[in-house]
């Protein structure tokens, strides 16, 4: 049986169980939070040329566009146990895919069962807390997690049975067949997504619906309809294809994610390049779809005015930029994510900010909104002032962070980093500090001026201008790890 046909299968149990009386609208507001895998800022709302974005958009001329959002650690697995319960990866210990909250954090609440211990019915479909292998990621909620696909090899399955239509793509990574959007999983934890929220809008209770959206994730399997909406010719070029001039060598990894594993490395000829951006670009626009559709089902229901909407990315990822495929640096392209929140009531829609926020700032953003007290230990800070005022700041500075190796599997869940990467943004800076992960010696610096090299093609580590900003950034970086070094260089 498929992985999506045995969603499909869950989809149906799952409608016929929905409650069919009316209740009164809940006081406290829902809370619908949607995780888009790979999302990185190639958005309209964010001032892409050529995505075709139309529901996030949508989103975002309803509530507040955060342009200087950081993710914790560019990888699935660590990025979402960071923002499910709002601390950062040094304080959970959680750096590597090979480490999952509960086995290390038995007692760590996140933020749906922190809104179940409130009164609210809390569920998760998709893939939303964790990285792939683990089927069931939360420990409790108001409804079993569900995952209805997910695990990085994607498939096509087409509803009837019928078989799959030619493949009119030439990449390895890539799919582009004439089926249905019914024939993706994405498509099904949506419907699912959708079934639930008919349940829960006659329920008294508020809820808190997580849902995981796997696109834009490799591989490129979508629908031949999202590749058509691309011209591959209008698709801009790399704008900086060659690593930044002075870059340590440790900024870099291997790109295994496109390229495959360093033992049987492929390189890319410009055909290719040029066809997994594409892919890319026609991934993200059938998850805008799927997310869409949800979007309509909160109005068609009458739930938009009584609830707060928030989308991220898990993580960035580079698509060429400074010859890297795939994510697990510390550079802008991986650091930076999307963050929409349209809280009803609060602030102007259509607003944009360049405040510094964190994914880790969602959880506090949440209780804050909803009324609810905040659990303690937080790692993060409201932005609700943010949200009434698109010129306040809640904090001056960002903190991302990814070891070397950059995915190391081995050793089980005791493993532990050879090095570890920090990055500091701040509205100028973009510092980063590579430090021995026993004994915090500096082995590699980067320095980028965010505002004059917004690109980062220039490590400044070295210079004249470096040697006068880098102490003051070396402190401030130290005073927000929670993994405290010695001052060794």
């Amino acid at each position: 049986m498929s992985t999506v046909t045995r969603a499909l299968i869950l989809l149906a149990l799952a409608c016929q169980a929905a409650p069919a009386a009316d209740a009164a609208s809940s006081k406290k507001p829902n809370v619908l939070f949607v995780v888009f895998d790979d999302l990185n800022n190639r958005l309209g709302c964010y001032g892409d040329p050529v995505a075709k974005s139309p529901n996030l958009d949508r989103l975002a001329a309803r509530g507040t566009v955060f342009t200087r959002n950081f993710c914790q650690q560019p990888i699935c697995g660590p990025s979402r146990a960071s923002f499910m319960s709002g601390r950062r990866p040094d304080s959970l210990g959680i750096w590597s895919m090979t480490k999952y909250l509960y086995d290390l954090h038995p007692d760590a609440v996140t933020m749906p069962q922190w809104f179940m211990q409130h009164g609210y019915t809390s569920m998760s479909i998709g893939k939303v807390l964790g990285g792939y292998g683990k089927e069931a990621d939360f420990k409790t909620l108001s409804v079993p997690d569900r995952r209805t696909g997910g695990k990085t090899k994607d498939e096509f399955a087409m509803p009837d049975g019928a078989a799959l239509p030619p493949n009119l793509a030439k990449d390895l990574l890539c799919e582009n067949r004439d089926v249905p959007d019914e024939a993706c999983f994405d498509n099904v934890s949506a419907s699912l997504a959708i079934c639930e929220l008919r349940a829960l809008a006659k329920k008294p209770e508020p809820f808190f619906l997580a849902l995981g959206i796997f696109k834009p994730h490799s591989p490129y399997k979508v629908p031949k309809r999202y590749w058509d909406m691309y011209r591959r010719e209008d698709i801009p070029a790399i704008k900086t294809p060659a690593r930044p001039r002075n870059a340590p060598e440790i900024a870099f990894h291997a790109n295994h994610e496109i390229l495959g594993e360093p033992t049987a490395h492929r390189t890319l000829d410009e055909e290719a390049k040029r066809e997994i951006r594409h892919g890319y670009y026609a991934a993200m626009s059938f998850a805008d779809a799927q997310f869409g559709r949800v979007l309509d089902a909160l109005d068609e229901l009458k739930l938009r005015d009584n609830t707060i909407v928030v989308i991220i990315g898990d993580n960035g990822f580079h698509l060429g930029e400074h010859d890297v495929w795939g994510k697990m640096t510390l550079f802008g392209w991986d650091a930076r994510v999307p963050l929409i929140i349209s809280a009803p009531g609060i602030g102007k829609g259509g607003a944009k900010t360049t405040s510094i926020s964190e994914l880790i700032d969602i959880f506090p953003t949440l209780t804050d909104l909803s009324g609810l007290p905040s659990p303690g230990q937080l790692d993060g800070t409201s932005l609700v002032p943010v949200l009434k005022d698109a010129s306040a700041s809640v904090k001056t500075a960002a903190l991302t962070q990814h070891p070397r190796p950059a995915l190391y599997w081995g050793g089980g869940p005791q493993a532990l980093p050879q090095v570890m990467g920090y990055a500091l943004k701040t509205d100028r800076w973009s510092y980063h500090e590579w430090r021995d992960f026993k004994t915090g010696h500096v082995v590699g610096q980067e320095l980028y001026n965010e505002q004059a090299d917004p690109l980062e093609t220039v490590n400044l580590a070295g210079t004249v201008e470096a040697t006068a900003q880098i102490p003051a950034l070396a402190e401030q970086l130290r005073s927000i790890t929670t993994k405290r070094w010695e001052t060794k260089r």
